[in-house]
């Protein structure tokens, strides 16, 4: 049964990445939606779709969200160009028999944009736009091994005067091998209602993920103590297969080398990844790459991205995780 629903979801994928191309570019609306969040998944290139396993993976893979053991709460703050400012917050409750509940809330504000009504220096006014995700999700294991998850977005878009709102769903699954430490994960994210702005109309920016992760070197003696229960220690491989409906099919790759210390308690992590394609989008030396570090003390993590956006120059992201 789990081979054979593997199966099916890599014939789905393969069959529907064929449409997907850059012909259809610039036909996507709610563009905010394809901005990752975490930065822990950013610093790893956002091949995160296999990896899923914290509350993070409510924007990435829902299906990861059945495989907490504890309550998580993230928030992210990114500094981006241009004076945008970008936020994201999730929390996640996982329930020893019905699933995991979250719940996520992604924001980008840009503010002080000028108005002008004819060719002049100086403008008549200042004004603001506001982009707004609010998801409830809930993911449930079919077994130990495979689990899948939905999420339900209610997006609200508000420029100057003007707000539009619009609804989409995420699909997700994640499939562990038990007999080793191998993952294949799958989603679909943004499907829904188009984004209508007075007589404008546009799609939401659909995209369909498919990844694979691999960890390796946990008893390595540079990994940290060999004690048990440490499933994050060692370094991390991971992939993905990304293919938007706007744009052509890019993969992005990333690893992450984690060592534990003092016992256990603490653990530190340096991350980088790749993304390709991103050199079509954007000129500049630099793009696609990213990196970052993290640190975990007992219930509580901090994480650090470096994501260069070429000429626009470089953007940050800041995330604690609470576990509880």
């Amino acid at each position: 049964m789990k081979i054979i629903t593997i199966l099916i979801l890599l014939f789905f994928s393969s069959n529907t990445f064929a449409a997907f191309s850059a012909k259809s570019a610039g036909t996507s609306g709610a563009a905010f939606l394809k901005i990752g969040a975490g930065a822990r998944p950013q610093a790893l290139g956002e091949a995160y779709t296999a990896v899923a396993d914290d509350a993070n993976a409510i924007h990435t893979n829902t299906a990861g969200l059945a495989f907490l053991k504890k309550n998580e709460f993230v928030a992210m703050r990114a500094q981006l160009f241009q004076d945008l400012q970008y936020h994201f917050f999730a929390f996640a409750h996982p329930t020893k028999s019905y699933g995991t509940f979250a719940f996520a809330l992604n924001n980008l504000l840009i503010s002080d944009i000028e108005r002008r009504t004819a060719d002049t220096d100086n403008p008549d006014s200042t004004f603001s736009s506001n982009d707004s995700a609010y998801t409830l999700a809930y993911a449930q294991k079919w077994d130990d091994s495979l689990s899948f998850g939905a999420g339900f977005k209610y997006i609200r878009q508000v420029l100057a005067d003007d707000a539009a709102n619009s609804y989409g769903i995420d699909l997700g699954s994640l499939y562990k091998f038990s007999e080793m430490p191998l993952a294949i994960g799958f989603s679909v994210q943004n499907l829904g209602s188009k984004v209508k702005f007075k007589d404008e109309s546009d799609s939401l920016p659909l995209t369909i993920k498919l990844g694979t992760s691999y960890r390796l070197g946990k008893n390595w003696k540079i990994s940290g103590q060999n004690g048990e229960g440490i499933e994050k220690k060692g370094l991390l491989l991971s992939m993905d297969g990304n293919f938007p409906r706007d744009n052509d099919p890019s993969l992005r790759v990333g690893s992450e080398f984690t060592k534990t210390w003092l016992k256990e308690d603490l653990s530190t992590s340096i991350r980088a990844g790749y993304q390709t394609g991103r050199n079509r989008q954007i000129e500049g030396t630099g793009i696609g790459v990213s990196a970052g570090t993290g640190i975990t003390y007992k219930f509580f993590s901090f994480d650090f991205a470096w994501m260069p956006f070429g000429n626009l120059g470089n953007t940050f992201r800041y995330s604690v995780r609470l576990e509880f």
